[in-house]
């Protein structure tokens, strides 16, 4: 009653499991390439030039040289980190104000006129009224005395 195994009986058995290894790992890197690379591609530029590092090579690196998911786990677990902490970091503010150029990182232009006051409706600065009509120079005449009105439509070029 004694169930004797063979050796072709094992070696069946062991090419089996190494074909499906083959399958689940190739699959595995199969997966991993294309989670990196739209990864990689939906990241602006100017998020690689923060974090020191270069879209291109990393698409390069992932796209020719992914033998077993190397590259792309080594850029799911470390490039892409770096990338991420200056994604909440510009989201925060960190960066002030600005964009991103092929120079670097460039702070919007400070504003030639600081403290103007946009045209527009507000509080009557002489208190006869409630809202006074500001056109970016100076108060006119126009003035409201209920809550303010709806902004006023831009001025028409073409209507004469």
């Amino acid at each position: 009653m004694l169930a004797t195994v063979t050796n072709s009986d094992l070696g069946g058995a062991g090419i089996a499991a190494l074909i499906i290894a083959w399958f689940v790992v190739w699959g595995g890197s199969l997966v991993m390439l294309v989670v990196a690379l739209v990864d990689i591609v939906r990241r602006p530029e100017w998020q690689w030039k923060l974090a020191g590092q270069e879209k291109v090579l990393w698409l390069l690196l992932v796209i020719l040289v992914n033998i077993l998911a190397i590259p792309s786990l080594i850029y799911w677990f470390s490039i892409r980190k770096k990338l991420v902490a200056v994604e909440q970091a510009a989201a925060a503010g960190q960066f002030g104000p600005g964009q991103m150029t092929y120079a670097g990182w460039a702070p919007v232009p400070p504003n030639p006129y600081p403290g103007m006051v946009p045209p527009g409706w507000h509080p009557d600065p002489s208190g006869q009224q409630q809202w006074r009509w500001w056109d970016g120079t100076r108060w006119t005449d126009h003035t409201w005395s209920e809550p303010p009105p709806p902004p006023a439509p831009a001025a028409d070029p073409l209507v004469t």
